[in-house]
């Protein structure tokens, strides 16, 4: 299983001309739009070859060793991924546990950082509101007491719901 893993990408070029096909067709789509780029190349790739090493990512993808690198630990420590060390020949790959697994904790680390904005919003809101005389007839002030108003108790929602992801 292993032998493929000397970091040369044994795949047709046809079928890696239609593997780039679909990593750029899901780039665009909504579930991977919402990360950065190449931190989602690189999770479609591991989806779509299960275990891949970084070299071979670096080929795939065109970024450098040091942003692989950088995104594979990042995605590693978010749990998104696992790193795999191979017995014998000194090499690492990276797969996953599921794709429920993934979509789960991205869902989980959106949720915490939208949950780290309610004391901002808050803040911000109670600050709005004292100085409500001065600023409210300012451009823009009530659009932005609807958003405050709109996110504040959506956050709450978010709370519960990752919660139930627990």
């Amino acid at each position: 299983m292993y032998k493929e893993l000397d970091d040369k990408d044994t795949y047709d070029l046809n079928v890696r001309k239609i593997e780039k096909e679909i990593v750029d067709y899901l780039i665009q789509s909504p579930l991977y739009s919402t990360r950065n780029e190449i931190t989602s190349r690189i999770l479609i790739y591991i989806i779509l070859r299960k275990e891949i090493t970084q070299n071979i990512l670096k080929d795939l993808t065109g970024y450098s060793s040091g942003k692989i690198s950088q995104e594979l630990n990042n995605l590693v420590d978010s749990g998104m991924i696992i790193r795999k060390k191979i017995e014998g020949i000194r090499k690492k790959v990276y797969t996953f546990e599921s794709v429920e697994k993934i979509s789960t904790t991205r869902v989980k680390n959106i949720i915490t950082v939208m949950l780290k904005w309610e004391n901002e919003l808050g803040k911000m809101k109670n600050e709005m509101e004292n100085k409500r005389s001065k600023l409210e007839t300012m451009n823009g002030y009530n659009n932005i007491m609807n958003v405050i108003d709109f996110y504040l108790p959506a956050i709450k929602i978010y709370e519960k719901f990752a919660e139930s992801l627990e």
